[in-house]
C-alpha cells in the first residue's frame, strides 16, 4: 500500500496539485492530511474543493483552528488573513471544517498538525528535546506532524536513543528512508503551500507499507502564479518574495 501524505497547504492549489499528480504518477493509493489547508496564500476555496473526499483521514491545523477561533494569533495582519479567507469559503466548506479533529489514528499511524503531546497548544517539534516528548505521547511506530513547514525525520532505536535522519535528495528529488522494524519514527513531510528550507518546491511523504519506505519528495509547481494570488489574502509582498524563496515570511 501506498500512502502520500501531505501538510501545509496553505491555500496553494498550484502546489497542491503538481504534489497529487506526482503521488499519483508514483502509485499513491491514499491521501493523508495533516492540516493547515488554508491560510497564508490565494485559494482556500479551491484547495478545500480538493481535500473534501480526497482524505482518508485529516486534522486539524492552527489556521483551521484560527478561521474557527477569530484572533487566535493575537496579530491583527493574520485576523484579516482569516476574515478574507472565511470570504472565499462556503458554508459546505466550514462543516468540513469544524469537526476535524486535533489527533486522528489511521491504519496504525498517529496524525497530528504540531504535536501528539498537547496539539491544542501548538506546539512545534524542531529539535530533539521536543521530539523526545512527542515519542512519549504516542504508543505506535508511526506518527506524522506538520507546522514546522519543513521536511523532517526523527527516529527513536529501541535503546532510546534519538536521532534526525538527514534530508538528502537525489536526482529524481527523492530522499528514501528504510523503515527499521525496531526502531520508532516522527516522520514531517514538510509543507506542500509554503515550505521554509529554502526550496520553494513543494514537498510531501510517500509511505510504503509493502516495502518498508518512506520517500520524502520535492515537486516544481508554477510558484509564480501562487505568489501573485497572496494579495487577495491581504497580507504583504513580503509573503509573496517568502514563497518564492523557500523561506519564513513570520521568522520562525
Amino acid at each position: 500500500m501506498r500512502v502520500a501524505i501531505l501538510s501545509d497547504i496553505h491555500a496553494n492549489i498550484e502546489a497542491l496539485q503538481a504534489v497529487l499528480a506526482d503521488a499519483r504518477a508514483h502509485s499513491a493509493e491514499h491521501f493523508l492530511c495533516l492540516g493547515d489547508t488554508i491560510g497564508f496564500n490565494g485559494d482556500p476555496a479551491a484547495c478545500m474543493d480538493t481535500a473534501t473526499g480526497l482524505f482518508a483521514a485529516c486534522v486539524r491545523g492552527n489556521h483551521e483552528q484560527a478561521l474557527l477561533q477569530r484572533g487566535l494569533f493575537g496579530v491583527p495582519l493574520y485576523t484579516t488573513m482569516m476574515d478574507r479567507t472565511a470570504a472565499m469559503l462556503s458554508a459546505e466548506h466550514l462543516a468540513y471544517i469544524r469537526p476535524l479533529p486535533l489527533r486522528a489514528e489511521w491504519n496504525g499511524m498517529t496524525l497530528v498538525h504540531a504535536s501528539p503531546a498537547q496539539p491544542e497548544s501548538w506546539q512545534r517539534i524542531a529539535n530533539i528535546p521536543a521530539a523526545r516528548t512527542a515519542f512519549a505521547a504516542f504508543s505506535g511506530q508511526l506518527c506524522f506532524f506538520g507546522h514546522t513547514h519543513r521536511a523532517t525525520i526523527f527516529t527513536r532505536r529501541e535503546d532510546g536513543v534519538i536521532s534526525i535522519i538527514p534530508a538528502v535528495y537525489d536526482a529524481d528529488n527523492a530522499c528514501t528512508v528504510e523503515l527499521a522494524d525496531a526502531s520508532r519514527y516522527l516522520i514531517n513531510p514538510g509543507s506542500v503551500g509554503q515550505p521554509r528550507d529554502f526550496d520553494y518546491r513543494a514537498s510531501y511523504a510517500l509511505l510504503d507499507t509493502d516495502e518498508r519506505t518512506l520517500i520524502l519528495r520535492r515537486v516544481e509547481y508554477d510558484v509564480e502564479s501562487a505568489a501573485a494570488k497572496i494579495s487577495h489574502t491581504g497580507l504583504p509582498d513580503s509573503f509573496a518574495t517568502a514563497l518564492r524563496n523557500g523561506t519564513s515570511p513570520t521568522g520562525d
